[in-house]
């Protein structure tokens, strides 16, 4: 018994300790699943590709997965490994292969290293993808991983090491170089770098979680200055996770507190690229970031969803850019993408380097935020930029005022009063409160309304060319109705749904967008069926080259009987800027941002007032309000955009702690395009879709100076008519006063974040307490919980 129990203990022991560094095979794995009850592993019947057996995975959840045999393959910087399997996938779930990396305390790295991924329907496909050892790693641990629903069969999934580099530049000295405002540090072994801000003494350090992945090529001699312009430095970057080289320059501004980085590359590009590294955060710092209106993470915040942000279209970032402020000073940097068609942010936490260290930092786990580039037709194709702006005072607003000045030098910037010259009836939309009615008797309403003090009115629910003639007779009434050119059901689905009347059918299936070569479509809008027990049925989507001319039909048409002087586009600036690759329409993300504005200048030159759904800078020159800017995309009731007429009574959190609390909530867009294109509330998210939080939505809008959006039936209109019209006089009040001026100041003052400020150009200013409590104003004035108030500066002239 005793030599069967050594040999047990031997065994247990082998077991624990990392397998050999040499080809690794899947032999069967673990399967795991972020939601319990939601993943099935089987061994399945031999394929139909080569007729082995293989793996099957069937996941019902819709969050992360995971197949693991848990072996830790012991490696060393540069190292090169191969990883191979094949896989075929069914759902609208993903499938990848990667590697977790791990360091000699064992502690992970990253969680996701040198991937490839598929996703959706797709046959049987060979996966490859090389990958470097990175500085400090120990041990990676190959893995199958997964995003929501989906069936994946695998076979045959392999590591294999083919060579080893000698990657470490040894004894290379960082390069300095400053100006009066910063000093600038290169590290010559990853090409990350430090920047010291000299007026208030603080280092910006590069976090270690975003550093790790890049290491500067010895070939190239290190970081070498260019001796032509000391504030200048180039090297080559090579990125570990994808064996892929980059030309970098980081470039000091002689007489400005501003850096720039360029970042060009060549030929094909899978993946995305986190490079330069996010700067490391420190407890009381806040993350200003444009996710539509706006908002300020605290570093500390862990209610939040970590990741990625595109910056091409509305549901991301709708600004190029981010900032990182000091909350007590003021003092801060902001990055602005000045190459955005391909690029995202990461928000992610930092990681601090224990390695020699056990000891708990406390600037550890802080959110950071770095860029993402990402290819452009499966290459690099151009250089990539970033511009790094130091202050040392001025916060959000100092991060919006530099952007602003970006904004009018680069094109985006078209303020109102230009736009007013060309359609008058812009004016009409300034201080309009947007309505969404579903019944009868639409110009019976419009005039009760104007009875109850509602001055203006941007009436979005379309009517009869009767009703919309004798709308557009009472005075300072916008009439629109909804369009749409991107979501067409295929024409063969039309038994089995509720067609809707603004699909362009005449569009399938030549001219919907191709996500690949090979035809598959892209998916958009699922449509409920009428039989409600049968799974919803997606929408394709048309490609935005071929968009205009169905709109020039079908909108020029109609003018011709029904007297429309606004027109509201949905989905246009809230989608993102698509690829295509249908053969006879391709088209890059900038192709598609083209197109898309081409769509939206349509209508305007057909004369009429132009919204669109969500909103992005990209379109403020043709775009003159947005459906959606108001309302945080992540943070709106479930279902917001199916469920827009029934009102929510349970305030969920999600709207509680951000959708409606001023402590996070910041005006970034009204510091920036106030003037030049109207903030609103989302269709499914309005001022009275969550009775309880509907003043709170008020005084939001009484303190950017923004209209409020109202959506109801007859029946609740005749409830709280009387609601509404205190709403309106609240929501409304600052909207028509400051509507051709620019936010210039929003100010914090008190402790808590519930009392704040607004300063406009014109010299109104509007102050707002959200709190339960009386507030006294520096000029020994009060203003009472949950209230607001307006002043304006009387001229001595």
């Amino acid at each position: 018994m005793k030599k069967y129990f050594i040999l047990f203990v031997i065994i247990l022991f082998c077991v624990s300790l990392p397998v050999a560094a040499q080809d690794w095979t899947l032999k069967h794995g673990n399967a795991w699943s972020r939601q319990t009850g939601t993943i099935k592993q089987f061994a399945d019947k031999p394929n139909d590709r080569n007729g082995k057996e293989t793996i099957r995975i069937e996941h019902t959840g819709n969050e992360d997965w995971s197949l693991s045999e848990g072996n830790k393959i012991p490696v060393k910087p540069g190292d090169v490994f191969e990883l191979a399997a094949n896989l075929k996938t069914k759902g609208t779930g993903s499938a990848s292969i990667s590697v977790i990396t791990r360091n000699k305390n064992n502690d992970v790295v990253l969680w996701t290293y040198g991937g490839k991924e598929i996703r959706g329907d797709v046959s049987w496909t060979p996966l490859r993808t090389k990958f470097m050892v990175p500085p400090n790693i120990e041990t990676i641990e190959p893995r199958i991983i997964g995003y929501g629903s989906a069936t994946v069969w695998i076979d045959g999934f392999s590591a294999t090491k083919i060579e080893s580099r000698d990657i470490l530049i040894k004894d290379a000295k960082p390069v300095k170089y400053e100006n009066r405002f910063l000093s600038v540090e290169i590290d010559p072994s990853n090409g990350t770098f430090s920047v010291t801000d000299k007026r208030t003494n603080r280092t910006w350090l590069p976090s270690f979680v975003a550093a790790k992945n890049f290491v500067v090529l010895p070939k190239r001699n290190s970081v070498a200055p260019d001796l032509q312009n000391l504030q200048n430095t180039m090297f080559t970057l090579l990125n570990t996770e994808t064996l892929t080289e980059y030309n970098v320059s980081v470039t000091l501004e002689p007489d400005l507190p501003e850096m720039v980085i360029r970042l060009d590359g060549q030929g094909s590009m899978s993946g995305h690229i986190h490079y330069p590294p996010a700067f490391a955060s420190k407890q009381g710092d806040r993350l200003i970031v444009p996710v539509n209106e706006g908002i300020g993470y605290p570093v500390e915040e862990k209610d939040i969803r970590v990741g990625r942000l595109i910056a091409y279209g509305g549901h991301g970032i709708c600004m190029a850019f981010w900032g990182h402020i000091d909350d007590a000073t003021g003092a801060g940097m902001t990055t602005i993408i000045e190459t955005p068609d391909d690029a995202a942010i990461n928000i992610a936490r930092n990681s601090i380097d224990n390695t020699n260290d056990n000891t708990k930092n406390p600037n550890e786990n802080l959110l950071q935020i770095n860029a993402v580039w990402e290819p452009s037709f499966k290459e690099f194709r151009y250089q990539r930029v970033l511009r790094f702006v130091f202050f040392d005072k001025g916060g959000h607003v100092a991060v919006c005022k530099r952007y602003r000045d970006y904004a009018k030098k680069t094109g985006l910037f078209k303020p109102f009063t230009e736009k007013v010259k060309t359609n008058p009836n812009i004016d009409l939309l300034l201080g309009a409160v947007n309505i969404w009615y579903w019944d009868k008797n639409k110009v019976k309403l419009a005039k009760e309304m104007k009875e109850l003090g509602f001055d203006r009115i941007l009436w979005s629910s379309g009517g009869t060319a009767e009703e919309l003639t004798e709308l557009n007779k009472i005075e300072h009434v916008l009439t629109s109705r909804y369009d749409i050119y991107q979501d067409i059901m295929d024409p063969a689905q039309f038994d089995k749904v509720w067609v809707h009347g603004d699909w362009v059918t005449e569009a399938w299936d030549h001219d919907i967008n191709w996500t690949e070569p090979n035809g598959t479509w892209r998916k958009g809008w699922e449509v409920e069926q009428k039989d409600k027990t049968q799974p919803r049925i997606p929408c394709a989507v048309i490609c935005d080259a071929k968009a205009v001319p169905y709109a020039r039909k079908r909108i020029s048409e109609e003018l011709k009987t029904k007297p429309y002087t606004a027109r509201f586009i949905d989905t246009t600036v809230a989608a993102p800027w698509f690829e295509c690759y249908h053969p006879d329409h391709p088209m890059t993300r900038s192709d598609s941002r083209r197109h898309k504005m081409e769509l939206l200048k349509l209508v305007g030159d057909l004369g009429l007032v132009c919204g669109s759904e969500t909103g992005h800078d990209a379109s403020v020159p043709f775009c003159d309000f947005y459906e959606g800017m108001l309302s945080l995309g992540p943070y709106r009731v479930h279902e917001s955009g199916r469920n827009m007429i029934q009102l929510v009574d349970d305030v969920p959190p999600q709207i509680e702690h951000f959708q409606v609390n001023p402590v996070l909530r910041l005006p970034l867009w009204e510091l920036v395009y106030h003037d030049c294109v109207v903030a609103q509330w989302y269709w499914g998210d309005y001022n009275n879709k969550l009775p309880k939080v509907w003043r709170k939505r008020d005084l939001l809008n009484a303190l950017y100076g923004t209209p409020p959006m109202y959506m109801f039936t007859q029946s609740n209109w005749n409830e709280n008519k009387l609601r509404f019209a205190e709403s309106y006089k609240t929501a409304a009040g600052t909207a028509r006063a400051t509507a051709y001026a620019e936010m210039t100041d929003h100010r914090i003052l008190s402790s808590d974040r519930l009392v704040q400020q607004s300063v406009f150009s014109n010299g109104v200013t509007v102050t707002v307490n959200f709190s339960e409590q009386p507030f006294q104003l520096p000029d020994g004035s009060i203003i009472n919980a949950n209230d607001w108030k307006l002043q304006k500066e009387t001229s001595n002239k």
